[in-house]
């Protein structure tokens, strides 16, 4: 899969101190994003948007949502910053895509290290199953 655009929106309950939470989550994941309002969050990446659902679900309360999608820079419009239309039209690389892979090993101490949760002691298999955190906070 090639670098390109996903935005990352979402309907959240606890306003600042969600959208403050989700920042490290957004730095682990794709390192080069930009948030233009509290609940919109453009990345360029190469992950697969499940990556994003998956490192983002367990931060999500039950009445919230999250919408992430492909995006098409070519044809866009709209009143914002200059500093936004710079980062949107920023150079990149276009590298080649990266191989399928697990979740790295050392996860859970990134999210750890992150304040996302603690290393799960619950066998359980998959993304899900590396974050002991509880929706409510």
């Amino acid at each position: 899969m090639t670098e390109r655009f996903l935005h990352i929106g979402f309907t959240l309950n606890e306003g600042l101190p969600k959208v403050q939470a989700l920042e490290p989550v957004f730095n682990i994941l794709a390192p080069d994003w930009l948030r233009y309002s509290p609940i919109c969050w453009p990345v360029w990446t190469a992950r697969p948007a499940s990556d994003f659902y998956y490192g983002i679900k367990p931060m999500i309360g039950a009445s919230e949502s999250m919408l992430i999608v492909k995006v098409d820079m070519s044809d866009r419009n709209g009143i914002q910053p200059q500093w936004i239309w710079e980062r949107m039209d920023k150079k990149r690389t276009l590298g080649p895509p990266p191989p399928p892979a697990a979740p790295p090993t050392d996860l859970p101490n990134l999210l750890a290290l992150a304040g996302l949760g603690k290393v799960s002691a619950k066998p359980m298999s998959g993304l899900l199953g590396l974050i002991d955190k509880d929706p409510k906070k």
